[in-house]
């Protein structure tokens, strides 16, 4: 590796024009590239490049194909452009993809999950066999706000959902709710819940309510009669798993996107390499000689690169 990295910044030393014009071809549009190109052919830098190596791998690196080209190999600057494109659109349109369907997803949960159905069912499950060794009774008015407060004592009754994040985060005190669940267990293993409620509109927000069925309860379908957070995602509601299958999607485009990145990487790599090696093969020395030696003759055969 060393002896690559000192052949190359050697071969790079010879030409200093050669940087600037291949940062100039891929930094202008189509129409500037155009007048570009037949200058690089005009000033050499093509040749310089076919009989450099350490400016073909360069010029490779940032432009795939370009060494290809240089060495008057088109089928394979065909080969790394095409990839170099189709690349970049799949990346595109994987990302773009993925932000619309996890928009989607969002307003999903935004209008199905409630803190408030989440909340007063922690505080039940708390009180039917959930609660902690050893942790203390909870008030169900100690989950709400001030505002909360005032809904209960209009009514009698824990404030029911509006499935409206607005108005149902300005009833319930997340810090009383958090202190609530880090003090339950699933009543079947034991296991304390694994998670405390995400601050509202942040990506583990989003990600929790249909990862873990102990937020199965806050959606919008939940049915005490019917499901079962014990019974772990068999026991979840339709929307829970909706949601659930709908950022499986988005995750997917994303990933899909993320591969694209690195496919690009290494292309321009494949590309570099591929060009480099070509010249320096191309340019390989061939030394021959004979010498005498007490046993016979000897022949010698020396290739450098």
């Amino acid at each position: 590796m060393w002896v690559f990295c000192s052949t190359l910044i050697s071969d790079m030393a010879r030409n200093p024009a050669t940087p600037i014009l291949i940062a100039l071809l891929v930094a202008l549009p189509a129409r500037g590239q155009d007048l570009v190109w037949p200058t690089l052919h005009a000033a050499g830098v093509m040749e310089t490049m076919r009989e450099q190596p350490g400016w073909m791998f360069v010029g490779s690196a940032v432009v795939p194909g370009l060494g290809q080209a240089a060495n008057q190999q088109w089928w394979k600057s065909a080969v790394f452009a095409a990839v170099e494109a189709g690349a970049w659109y799949v990346l595109f349109d994987q990302n773009t993809r993925g932000t619309t369907a996890e928009r989607r997803s969002n307003r999903f949960g935004n209008r199905n999950w409630s803190v408030v159905n989440y909340a007063g069912w922690v505080h039940g499950y708390y009180h039917s066999g959930g609660r902690k060794p050893g942790a203390p009774d909870v008030p169900l008015t100690a989950l709400l706000t001030p505002a909360g407060l005032a809904v209960f004592n209009q009514t009698g009754r824990f404030p029911a959902p509006a499935f409206d994040n607005a108005t149902d985060w300005s009833l319930i005190d997340i810090r009383a709710l958090r202190d609530l669940e880090k003090n339950t267990v699933y009543l079947v293993t034991g296991r304390e819940f694994s998670h405390t409620l995400p601050d509202y509109g942040s990506q583990q927000y989003y990600e929790l309510m249909s990862k873990y069925p102990q937020f199965g309860p806050g959606w919008r379908d939940w049915n005490n009669q019917v499901n079962d957070v014990n019974r772990r995602n068999e026991g979840m509601p339709g929307m829970w798993i909706e949601h659930a299958r709908m950022g499986v999607v988005f995750n997917d485009h994303y990933r899909l996107s993320s591969n694209m990145a690195s496919a690009i990487l290494l292309n321009h790599m494949v590309s570099a390499f591929d060009a480099y090696f070509t010249v320096k093969i191309r340019n390989a020395r061939i030394e021959q000689g004979a010498f005498l030696h007490p046993d016979g003759g000897m022949y010698r055969l020396r290739i450098t690169f």
